[in-house]
C-alpha cells in the first residue's frame, strides 16, 4: 500500500509542532544550516522538539499505532523543519528516543510483530550506518519484559560482546527458565544442575572472561530507568554467589557502579571485596576513594594502616596518608607520613608538591608561594602546568571565598593526578 503524507492523515496537534516555530523559539529557515551556534542551544531545540513529540505521542497513541508510515513522516519533517542544523549522531539519538516512546504508550507493546514493524520503519529513518542494533537490543530485552525468554536468547547472542548487560540479560534468561522447570536450587538437594542453570552460570563465566564495555550502549531518554540494569545487578549478585572466589565480578559490578553513581552498590559491593580480598590493591584503592567522598576521615585512615600493613614496600599507601593529612589538615600527620616518604624514596618533586598543597589548604599564603618558588628551581616541570599552577593559586588567596574553594579544588585534584602518574611510572 502507498502511504503519503497527506494531513487529513494525522492529528491537527502533529501538524501544529511541524508547522507553528513558535513550538521553538529562535528557529528560523534553512539558512541557519550554515550558521554556527553553540552547543547548547542545539541541544534546548532537540529537548523540546522531543518534549512535543512525547506529549503528542501520550495523546495519539492508537492513531499512530493505526498509521506508522504517516507518523514517522510528519516526524522527519518536523525534524528537518526545526532542527535543521542537527548532526547524524544527535538526529539518530532522536529518532531512537521518539521510535521508544511510541514503544512505550503503544497498546501493543508486548506484540513482537508489531514492535519489529515499529523499529523497521525507524531504522530506515536513520543516518548513520549501524543504527538497527540498538533497535534489535531493545527488541531482545522487550521479549524478556513479555516472557519469551528463549527468543529473547537468541535475539541478544549476536550482541554479547558489545556491554556487559547483554551477557547477564542472557544468563538471566537461562536462569528464570530453570526456576520455571523447578530445578534452579536442584544443586543444593544433591541433584545434578540441569542444562538451563548451567547454561546461565557458562554466560556468567564468559562474562568475566571477556570482559566486555561498561555502558557502551546509550539507551534511548524515555528508558533511563532500564530493567536492564535491575537484571544485570540481580545477575552479578548470583554470579558472585555462585563464584565466591573470582574476583572480576566485584571489579566489573564497581565499574558500573562508579559510572552510574550508583554510589549504595558501590558500598555494598565494596563491603564484599574488604572481607574477601582484604589485601588487593585495586579494592582498597577504591575503598579509600570510597571513604573520601563519604567524608570518613577514620574510616579512610583505617584502609591507609591497611594498605600499608600488607603492602609494606609501595610508595602510594604512604601518598594516600600524605593526602589524607593534607585534607584533614593534620599536620603532625603530615610529618610522620613525610618521613616515611622520604625513607621509602619518594621522588623529590612528588614531597614538594605535596609540601606545596598542605601549604595551600592550611591557608598559608607565604608558605605556599615559597614552594612555589623551590619547584620551580628545582623541577623540570612543563612550563605550561606552572603556568597554570601559579594562575589557580593566585585565585585560591584572591579573597573571594567562592572563587578561593573553587581554585583550590581544582588545584588539589590535578596535582593528585599528576603525583599518582608519577608513582605509578616509577
Amino acid at each position: 500500500m502507498e502511504y503519503t503524507w497527506d494531513s487529513g492523515n494525522i492529528s491537527p496537534d502533529l501538524l501544529e509542532c511541524r508547522n507553528n516555530n513558535e513550538h521553538f523559539p529562535g528557529l528560523g529557515g534553512a539558512s541557519m544550516v550554515d550558521e554556527w551556534q553553540p552547543e547548547y542551544v542545539l541541544e534546548e531545540k532537540v529537548e523540546k522538539v522531543r518534549q512535543d513529540l512525547t506529549i503528542y505521542i501520550e495523546n495519539n497513541s492508537e492513531k499512530i499505532d493505526t498509521n506508522i508510515p504517516v507518523f514517522f513522516g510528519h516526524v522527519l519533517s518536523i525534524i528537518d523543519n526545526s532542527i535543521p542544523e542537527c548532526d547524524d549522531k544527535t538526529y539518530d539519538r532522536l529518532i531512537d528516543d521518539i521510535t521508544v516512546s511510541v514503544l512505550e504508550k503503544s497498546g501493543r507493546s508486548k506484540d513482537v510483530d508489531y514492535i519489529e514493524k515499529l523499529f523497521s520503519h525507524a531504522y530506515r529513518l536513520k543516518r548513520r550506518p549501524g543504527g538497527k542494533m540498538i533497535f534489535d537490543i531493545i527488541l531482545g530485552l522487550k521479549m524478556i519484559e513479555i516472557g519469551k525468554y528463549r527468543d529473547a536468547i537468541e535475539q541478544l547472542k549476536p550482541f554479547r560482546k558489545v556491554d556487559v548487560i547483554i551477557y547477564t540479560a542472557i544468563a538471566y534468561c537461562y536462569h528464570i527458565l530453570s526456576i520455571e522447570k523447578g530445578d534452579a536450587d536442584i544443586a543444593a538437594k544433591g541433584v545434578r544442575t540441569s542444562d538451563m542453570a548451567l547454561n546461565a552460570r557458562e554466560q556468567m563465566i564468559e562474562l568475566v572472561r571477556l570482559h566486555p564495555p561498561v555502558n557502551r550502549l546509550k539507551f534511548p531518554v524515555i528508558i533511563k530507568d532500564l530493567r536492564v540494569n535491575k537484571i544485570f545487578w540481580f545477575m552479578l549478585k548470583l554470579g558472585i554467589e555462585w563464584f565466591p572466589g573470582e574476583p572480576e565480578f566485584l571489579k566489573i559490578g564497581l565499574e558500573k557502579a562508579r559510572q552510574d553513581k550508583n554510589h549504595p552498590m558501590r558500598g555494598e559491593l565494596l563491603t564484599i571485596a574488604s572481607e574477601r580480598y582484604y589485601n588487593d590493591m585495586i579494592f582498597l584503592r577504591d575503598l579509600y576513594s570510597y571513604r573520601i567522598e563519604e567524608r570518613d576521615a577514620s574510616g579512610a585512615a583505617a584502609i591507609v594502616k591497611q594498605m600499608i600493613q600488607h603492602h609494606p614496600d609501595e610508595l602510594e599507601p604512604i601518598y594516600y596518608g600524605l593526602q589524607l593529612s593534607i585534607i584533614s589538615q593534620q599536620q603532625t600527620a603530615f610529618g610522620r607520613f613525610r618521613k616515611m616518604a622520604v625513607a621509602k624514596k619518594m621522588p623529590a618533586h612528588i614531597l614538594l608538591l605535596l609540601d606545596f598543597c598542605f601549604q595551600l589548604i592550611m591557608g598559608e599564603k607565604d608558605g605556599a608561594y615559597a614552594c612555589l618558588e623551590t619547584i620551580k628551581a628545582r623541577l623540570p616541570m612543563k612550563n605550561h602546568y606552572m603556568i597554570l599552577i601559579e594562575y589557580l593559586t593566585s585565585d585560591a588567596f584572591s579573597g573571594d571565598e567562592k572563587q578561593m574553594r573553587n581554585a583550590r579544588k581544582v588545584l588539589m585534584d590535578s596535582l593528585d593526578q599528576y603525583c599518582l602518574k608519577l608513582l605509578m611510572m616509577k
